[in-house]
């Protein structure tokens, strides 16, 4: 059981080491390209930009479809109640007396 454990760490240990590395290179690699500060941030402002808009897109897209899904859902239980109560709409509902059973002795 522990050896599961130590190679799960291991996998873990060298997914951040691959992660600090990537971090590390795409610095050194902003720090030593041929562009101006200026140039630099106008590019990563527009990409971040550009995947702020997409993101925001998608958000809207799934919030789209998942109020179409819930109105959907609503309306088929609706008429599912509807159908259960032999067509009786919530103010034809039965209402009891507070404690009585219903029956006559």
């Amino acid at each position: 059981m522990a050896r599961w454990n130590d190679q799960d760490s291991s996998n873990s240990m060298f997914l951040m080491g691959a992660l600090a590395g990537a971090l590390v290179g795409a610095g050194v690699a902003l720090l030593m390209a041929p562009k101006t500060g200026a140039q630099v941030r106008r590019e990563l402002n527009s990409g971040f930009n550009t995947v702020k808009d997409a993101a925001a897109r998608r958000y809207r897209d799934v919030a789209d479809k998942a109020t179409q899904m819930y109105e959907d859902n609503v309306s088929r239980s609706t008429t599912g109640a509807d159908r259960f109560n032999g067509g009786a709409t919530s103010s034809d509902s039965f209402t009891a007396t507070p404690g009585t059973s219903g029956y006559q002795s």
